[in-house]
C-alpha cells in the first residue's frame, strides 16, 4: 500500500510499504476513510523539526476507518464497525493509567509518530483505543474526532456558565473548535486573538466572537472596554502566551495553557497570579474524552465541516502539509 513516512529530519514522504498486520490478539485492523493533517505533523516534517518522530515511521493520527479484521480477543467491536481512534495508547497498568488519567500515561506510545500511523490505506491499533462512530458522520468530519476530544478535555476542566466571557489565543483548529465549545456553552461575549491574515479572515466569517489581531489593536484596551474587569477566561491555544493571558484575564479568572510550544519562555511575574488569585491550568491530550466528542460529532453540536478548507489525496499530502505551514489552511484531510 502507499503510505506518507518519515525517513529522517527533511526527509519525508508517500512511498509503498507493505499492508500491516495484526500481531496481538486485542488488535484491529482500519481501512483509512479519512486522516486530518495536525499541526504536529507539520512540526515534524518541518527542518529542523519542531516535533521528534521515529524514523521510518507511518505519519498520521486524526483519522477514521472500518474495521477490516480483529484479534481474536476482540469482542466490543465487529468488523465493519466504523470507528476513530485515540492515537496515545496507554498501558492501562501504570500509576497514572490507575488514576483513570491515560493521557499521563508513564509508557504511552503515539501513533504516527512513535509507531505507524493513518497517512495510508490500512492502519492497526489497539482495540481499547477505538471508539465505534456512526456511518451517518461525515468521514473527513469523524476524522476530527481526536482534537476534538482534546478540545473537550480542557473545556471539562472550568465551569462555563452563561454571561461569561472568554478569551482564545490562536485561531487554528483547535483554537476554533474550543471557540464554537465555548458558544455552545453560553459564553455571552467571546474574544478570539489571531495574527495570520487568512486565518483571521476564516474566523470572522465564522461569526464566533470578536477576532483581534494584537500586533495592529490593542487588545487588552478592546477586551477591558468591553468587560470592565477582563476575561472570565483565557484559553492560550499556542503555547507560548501565558504573560498576555495574565494581561487578558480578570481578578478570580481562569487560564487554560492548551497549545505545546517547546521553545517558548515566557518571564511572569509569580506576585501577580497571587494577587489576582488567578486559576492556572494546564490540559494535554484526551482524557477519556473520545465518548463525548464522538456524541457531539454525531449530533452535529457544532458545525466541524466549517473549519474543513481542503481535501486532497493521499499522493498530494505535501500539498496539503505546505497550505498549513504558511497558515493558508484550517483543517486539511487527506484521503487515502
Amino acid at each position: 500500500m502507499k503510505a506518507a513516512v518519515f525517513e529522517k529530519v527533511g526527509v519525508w514522504g508517500v512511498k509503498e510499504v507493505p499492508k500491516p498486520e495484526i500481531k496481538k490478539p486485542d488488535q484491529v485492523l482500519i481501512e483509512v476513510e479519512a486522516c486530518s493533517i495536525c499541526g504536529t505533523d507539520v512540526h515534524i516534517t518541518a527542518d529542523p523539526p519542531g516535533y521528534i518522530a521515529t524514523e521510518g515511521t507511518v505519519l498520521g493520527h486524526e483519522f477514521c476507518g472500518i474495521i477490516r479484521e480483529k484479534g481474536e480477543q476482540v469482542d466490543q467491536l465487529e468488523i465493519g464497525d466504523r470507528v476513530v481512534v485515540n492515537p496515545n495508547n496507554y498501558c492501562g497498568k501504570c500509576v497514572y493509567c490507575r488514576k483513570n488519567l491515560p493521557n499521563q500515561c508513564e509508557n504511552i506510545e503515539a501513533l504516527g509518530i512513535d509507531y505507524d500511523g493513518a497517512f495510508a490505506g490500512y492502519c492497526v491499533v489497539s482495540d481499547k483505543v477505538a471508539y465505534k462512530i456512526s456511518k451517518e458522520v461525515d468521514a473527513s468530519v469523524a476524522a476530527c474526532a481526536e482534537p476534538l476530544a482534546c478540545a473537550v478535555n480542557g473545556l471539562n476542566k472550568v465551569d462555563i456558565k452563561p454571561s461569561d466571557s472568554a478569551v482564545v489565543i490562536g485561531a487554528g483548529p483547535i483554537g476554533l473548535i474550543i471557540a464554537m465549545l465555548l458558544k455552545k456553552s453560553g459564553i455571552s461575549r467571546l474574544f478570539i486573538l489571531e495574527t495570520a491574515p487568512y486565518r483571521m479572515e476564516f474566523t470572522k466569517s465564522l461569526s464566533l466572537g470578536q477576532v483581534i489581531n494584537p500586533i495592529e489593536e490593542n487588545a487588552a484596551e478592546k477586551i477591558y472596554k468591553e468587560t470592565e474587569i477582563g476575561a472570565d477566561y483565557v484559553f492560550d491555544v499556542t503555547g507560548s502566551q501565558i504573560a498576555a493571558s495574565m494581561e487578558l484575564v480578570r481578578k478570580d479568572g481562569t487560564i487554560v495553557l492548551f497549545g505545546v510550544n517547546k521553545q517558548a519562555r515566557k518571564e511572569i511575574a509569580q506576585c501577580e497570579i497571587t494577587t489576582k488569585e488567578v486559576r492556572v491550568l494546564g490540559t494535554w491530550l484526551a482524557n477519556a474524552t473520545f465518548p463525548q466528542a464522538v456524541k457531539i460529532l454525531e449530533e452535529e453540536v457544532i458545525d466541524m465541516k466549517s473549519l474543513i478548507t481542503d481535501t486532497y489525496p493521499l499522493e498530494e499530502i505535501k500539498e496539503g502539509m505546505e497550505k498549513l505551514r504558511k497558515g493558508q489552511a484550517v483543517k486539511v484531510i487527506i484521503k487515502p
